[in-house]
């Protein structure tokens, strides 16, 4: 992939784009023919029950999926107007591009500090006032910084996991990406951490693009300018979240979002 062009210089329409997508584990077709374009600096969510190719159709944006054994994609998924599954992408160049945060916390062993300084170093930066300023930044953005401003140098592993979530939001914004992808980000924690979890996502999308996948659609109301239903492999409809959530254009969605299933 090439280098990223800066916000401000971006002509295409669309953060991502996804035309006639097809994926397959092995012969399961996953994905079934998914075209969707995920607007710039907003959040969109995706619903829908388990196993419906939410999560999947998220790691096909950063080809994360390529770590499966026995794995395709068809059809074209664009980034930034780049179509991303082309031979000669650099995959280590698209995932600082767009970064992830999972579902379960995932710090590293090692010190809140050198968590954040590990990609940007991995990147070639070596300046120590260069790498103090990331830190500062990342932890500021995913609001973590007034807490643990004071012991940078201790270990990750002793935050509250409400705080660790924080922590791998901060260290995904360290590498200067312009898409965050969040799989279930608030899922394990407690309803205070989800709710800083949740401030932190609507602070985010002034400088980033989000495509957030959630089991609550409370969540997905309140976090969320779009959202995507998705049902058996299939993006059954997608539109502004107050319009799904109040008068959906598919019976489908409004027998989901109120409840009769799933």
């Amino acid at each position: 992939m090439s280098p990223a062009p800066s916000r401000a210089t971006k002509t295409e329409p669309w953060a991502i784009e996804t035309r006639a997508l097809h994926f397959y584990y092995g012969n399961v077709e996953a994905l079934k023919n998914i075209t969707v374009r995920i607007p710039r600096l907003q959040v969109t969510a995706f619903i829908g029950p388990s196993g419906c190719g939410k999560s999947t159709l998220l790691r096909c944006f950063n080809r994360m999926n390529d770590l499966i054994d026995d794995t395709r994609a068809e059809g074209f998924v664009l980034v930034d107007g780049e179509d991303i599954y082309r031979p000669e992408v650099e995959l280590e160049t698209l995932r600082t591009h767009v970064g992830m945060v999972f579902q379960k916390s995932n710090p590293f062993p090692m010190s809140i500090n050198e968590n954040l300084t590990f990609g940007p170093r991995m990147r070639g930066i070596r300046d120590r006032s260069q790498l103090d300023g990331i830190v500062e930044k990342a932890l500021k953005s995913a609001d973590l910084w007034r807490e643990v401003k004071d012991r940078l140098k201790s270990s990750a592993l002793a935050l509250s996991g409400g705080q660790q979530q924080r922590l791998c939001i901060a260290r995904t914004l360290a590498n200067d990406p312009q898409i965050v992808l969040m799989d279930e980000p608030a899922s394990a924690l407690d309803p205070i951490s989800t709710g800083k979890i949740e401030e932190t996502i609507h602070e985010l999308k002034r400088d980033y693009t989000i495509v957030i996948v959630t089991h609550n659609m409370q969540q997905a109301a309140r976090c969320s300018d779009l959202t995507a239903y998705f049902y058996l492999g299939e993006l059954i409809e997608i539109d502004r979240t107050e319009k799904i959530f109040s008068g959906p254009a598919r019976q489908e969605t409004e027998d989901y979002v109120t409840g009769k299933f799933g």
